[in-house]
């Protein structure tokens, strides 16, 4: 991305970045370690439709490349790709980006996203039980839908599983 913003002689590159993956233990310990974090997974249609049509914001799926192929002499990589492009060790992010360049130093930049867009939120399993359910019936009451999917990951100790191997 440095490369990028160098290249383009860019002063502001900003990035934000989506999983189009399942849960995975990779996202909870990369991205959301502790018992603060959240998983939200939002329409990725709308998530679109929100962002086209901003001017100076790119967006498409990241492609994850071996550093052998990338080395290779008749590999061209051309200057739109680079900030689309990671190596190979962190495909199992299965990242979406979306960047806005600027002509000026920015610290952040706004993206109207529909609460509609949201169609589930999970919370950290190292949340402690009263605090989550706390947060959950706030969450709700925000949405004005108490059938929102907000839920506590399972990834850790998923009963479902672990009554499986039970029954044997």
């Amino acid at each position: 991305m440095l490369e990028y913003k160098k290249r383009k002689k860019l002063k502001g590159l900003l990035a934000l970045c989506f999983s189009y993956g399942d849960e995975t233990i990779h996202h909870w310990k990369a991205f959301s370690n502790g018992s603060s974090g959240c998983l939200i997974e939002f329409d990725a249609i709308a998530i679109i439709k929100a962002i086209d049509g901003i001017p100076s914001i790119k967006h498409g799926k990241v492609q994850y490349e071996k550093l052998r192929e990338i080395e290779k002499k008749d590999r061209v990589i051309e200057l739109e790709e680079i900030p689309f492009i990671k190596r190979w060790p962190y495909r199992c992010e299965a990242e979406y980006r979306v960047i806005k360049t600027s002509d000026k130093s920015e610290k952040y930049f706004d993206i109207s996203i529909p609460l509609e867009s949201i169609n589930r939120i999970t919370i950290s399993q190292h949340m402690p039980e009263q605090i989550y359910k706390t947060i959950k019936n706030y969450l709700r009451e925000l949405r004005g839908d108490p059938e929102s999917r907000i839920n506590r990951s399972t990834l850790y100790e998923n009963k479902r599983w672990i009554n499986r191997f039970r029954q044997y």
